[in-house]
Parts: structure tokens; C-alpha cells; sequence
């Protein structure tokens, strides 16, 4: 049995307000008192022992998710997992920040795989592990209106204000274009590997939701750029669970065979008490 202690959304960036929260002094001196506990972020000395770590974006802006994610494998020590959210990209220059998360992740002695449609393989007691990880993006295609579904978002997602190429704002466009690369390469890359190592598991960490059924509170007209319908498409490529975030809505479900879930933490400034109790989530395979 491999065990995974899975987060995602922790929104690190935001702990600059800690202060404005109710208890959130006693919160970080709790994290103190745990020798060698990450100082900033849930606390996870309770989780007991995993074989991964993944999470699954909007850790921290930039290259800080990595410094996260390198220290939370030193105290649990066990390898981590890192795919970028959205968050990770705002008032940053997409093109620079991923071959900068590559970089990052490189220097931690493998302690952190940053997944950017690639794998990371692991073998944990004779069990082996395909890790597959991107950030996805969305289709935009939820509800059959792809273009409009893109409109909205321009209107209401702070991604195509906060997000640039170093010449151009993010647009919904570059969003879709992303996702279906993504897309693609999960199809052929799954497929090889279920061709080629039948007996290995495969696991798929993306940011963006995989079903419409993740959605929680983000329904409606914004939707579409927080989920896509992939799950029926996917199923004949077996993948043994797939974890994601974005939505800030935390569940453990099964749609066409397809495992799948998420552990948000969501937002310190507006969800103070309930970020204080949040504990990740757990799974076995």
C-alpha cells in the first residue's frame, strides 16, 4: 500500500494578513513548537507517516511553493509532488516562472518533482508509481458554450488581469491552448504506460478540476474555468486516482471509474477559523 498526503489551494502568499485573523497568533506558535515543522501553512504533524506528498497548486507565488513544499518534505520525509496553480503565475511572467519552478524543484536533491506534463516515478516497497502532473487549465466547455464560458471568465477571472507573457496579458485563449497540450499529453502518455508497465500504478495531479462534479460553489456561469469533463474520456486509460484543487471544495468521489478528489485550504484573510482546523487529505493505493 502506498500512502499520499494530497493539499492543495493553501494560499500561502495570503499569510502576509495573519495578523487581521482571530487565533491565528496561537496558530503559528504551534507550528513553532514542532521541531522542524514548516513555519507558515497547516499543520501536518498529526498526518503520521506517507510514502508521497502532493500538491496540487495555488501553494505559493513564484518559486516560494518549491521552498514550501522542500521543507514539508525534510519534517515528513517523504518525497513531494508539485504542479502549479493559477495563483503561483499572478503578477508574474508565465514564461519565466516555469522554467523557474523546474529549477527550484532541481536544487532540493529530489525532495520535490515539479510536474509541468511530466512524470515522476517512484517505487515504494515494491510497488511502483507513475506520478503524471500539469496544471490542466479548462476547456471551457462545462455547459457546451466554450466562447461564452470565455467571455465570463475575461469578465471575472482575476488570471486575465494578474497573468502575463512578458509581452501579452493571459487570455482565456492561452488558457484553452495550455489545457488541450496538456490534454494530449496525458492520452499518450497514459497510454504508454499502460501499455508498457500494465502493473504499475498511475496517478494524474492537475490544478483544474477533471468533472463538473468538483465544482462546489464555483457553479454557474463561471464554471467552465474551474472544471472540464474529462473523466468518461479517461476511463479506458485507468488511471488509479487523480487529485486535483481550484475549486475550494473538498471531496472524495468516483465518476466512470476514475477516483477522485481534493483537500483546498482556501483562503486565510476570509476563512480564518476554518484554515486554522484544516487537515489534508489521505490517500491509499
Amino acid at each position: 500500500m502506498i500512502r499520499i498526503l494530497y493539499m492543495s489551494d493553501l494560499h500561502l502568499e495570503m499569510e502576509r494578513w495573519r495578523l487581521n485573523v482571530v487565533g491565528w497568533t496561537a496558530f503559528m506558535a504551534r507550528h513553532r513548537a514542532v521541531s522542524l515543522h514548516p513555519l507558515r501553512g497547516p499543520m501536518i504533524d498529526e498526518a503520521g507517516s506517507v510514502d508521497l506528498i502532493v500538491l496540487a497548486g495555488d501553494v505559493h507565488q513564484s518559486v516560494r511553493g518549491i521552498v514550501y513544499a522542500d521543507r514539508l518534505s525534510r519534517f515528513m520525509r517523504a518525497p513531494a509532488i508539485y504542479v502549479a496553480g493559477n495563483h503561483e503565475f499572478y503578477r508574474q511572467n508565465i514564461e519565466r516562472v516555469l522554467p523557474a519552478l523546474h529549477r527550484a524543484a532541481a536544487r532540493t536533491d529530489g525532495r520535490v518533482s515539479f510536474l509541468e506534463n511530466n512524470v515522476a516515478t517512484f517505487n515504494f516497497s515494491g510497488q511502483r508509481l507513475h506520478v503524471l502532473g500539469c496544471t490542466l487549465w479548462t476547456d471551457y466547455d462545462l455547459y457546451g458554450d466554450p466562447a461564452g464560458a470565455m467571455q465570463t471568465a475575461r469578465r471575472r477571472m482575476n488570471d486575465y488581469e494578474a497573468i502575463h507573457d512578458g509581452k501579452h496579458v493571459f487570455a482565456p485563449e492561452d488558457a484553452l491552448r495550455r489545457h488541450l497540450e496538456s490534454r494530449v499529453w496525458l492520452h499518450k502518455t497514459l497510454a504508454q504506460l499502460q501499455r508498457y508497465e500494465p502493473e504499475a500504478q498511475r496517478l494524474v495531479v492537475t490544478h483544474h478540476a477533471p468533472s463538473g462534479a468538483a465544482l462546489g460553489e464555483r457553479t454557474g456561469g463561471i464554471g467552465p474555468a474551474y472544471a472540464s469533463e474529462l473523466l468518461l474520456e479517461f476511463a479506458p486509460r485507468a488511471p488509479a486516482a487523480w487529485i486535483h484543487g481550484h475549486t475550494h471544495f473538498r471531496h472524495e468521489s468516483t465518476e466512470e471509474g476514475i477516483r477522485f478528489m481534493s483537500a483546498p485550504r482556501g483562503y486565510v484573510l476570509y476563512d480564518g477559523a476554518t484554515v486554522q482546523q484544516y487537515q489534508p487529505g489521505i490517500l491509499e493505493l
